[in-house]
């Protein structure tokens, strides 16, 4: 049977039976059971909703998961979700990414490496993240597959034969959820996704290592006026009055991807890898 064929046949089925789910908790419970007959452990359902300035980012946040409550309770106490490079990966790119276990922790920041190893103590080694948006202004948010407990070369197994079928799945389930109004009282009308250029985030970024402008003039290799106009512009999205504050603000979002580019090295050869990002 085309492959293709077969990855219709089982979105439209789930399809039909969401439909007849008559509240958010049903379909959650719907999809559960379906992902760990397609031997996906664990599924986290999540979304920031706001303009990424507020103070209080836990009440712009919808998130859901199977996971045991010992690691949510820590993974939120110790506000990981900030530093969590998979869930980063949902505000950054349009196509599903595969995680791996980072082959070169020294590249990471000591945040970052910190929520992997801890990821890693509760069997969170390998998964995949969905980007998928919410709301009128299309908040980022995804759903998070986590391979807890399965080996490394099984879960690559698992992503090449059904892979595809996951990820139609989850699309399916994120459409179904829509129908409720499950997220209506936590998206204002004046919310946006913030999104910067690759030269504003780089400007940033060496702006967050302690360059000044003309230090980051000569890392991108542009005129001092260029290099300005690219953190005067992530301040303004940011809407920061000092490119110090545009830093924070860009951190606490997720939006300054320093120590995961190299990541993206060791993920060529994995299926749904966004080759057209520019990490």
């Amino acid at each position: 049977m085309n492959k293709d064929y077969g990855v219709a046949v089982a979105q439209c089925g789930f399809q039909t039976r969401l439909a007849a789910c008559d509240t958010p908790r049903s379909c959650w419970s719907l999809m559960r059971r379906e992902f760990e007959a397609a031997g996906v452990p664990h599924v986290s359902y999540g979304a920031l909703f706001s303009p990424h300035y507020r103070s209080d980012p836990g009440r712009e946040t919808v998130y859901m998961s199977h996971f045991d409550q010992a690691f949510l309770d820590r993974y939120s106490q110790a506000g990981h979700l900030s530093h969590d490079t998979a869930v980063q990966w949902v505000f950054r790119f349009s196509q599903p990414v595969p995680w791996v276990t980072p082959r070169r922790l020294a590249e990471l920041s000591e945040r970052q490496i910190r929520v992997w190893e801890e990821g890693e103590a509760f069997g969170v080694r390998n998964g995949l993240s969905v980007p998928v948006r919410f709301g009128r202004d299309g908040s980022a948010g995804g759903l998070f597959f986590s391979a807890t407990g399965i080996g490394d070369d099984d879960w690559r197994g698992i992503l090449n034969d059904n892979g595809a079928t996951l990820v139609a799945l989850a699309y399916t389930f994120h459409e179904a959820m829509e129908r409720f109004p499950l997220f209506s009282t936590r998206v204002n009308p004046q919310d946006h996704v913030i999104h910067l250029t690759n030269r504003e985030r780089e400007s940033l970024i060496w702006s967050a290592r302690g360059c000044q402008v003309g230090e980051v003039a000569d890392r991108l290799g542009v005129a001092d006026r260029t290099a300005e106009h690219h953190l005067g512009a992530a301040r303004r999205k940011l809407m920061a009055r000092t490119t110090a504050q545009a830093v924070a603000r860009a951190l606490a979002m997720g939006l300054l991807f320093d120590g995961v580019a190299p990541l993206r090295r060791d993920l060529g050869d994995l299926p749904f890898t966004d080759s057209g990002g520019d990490l």
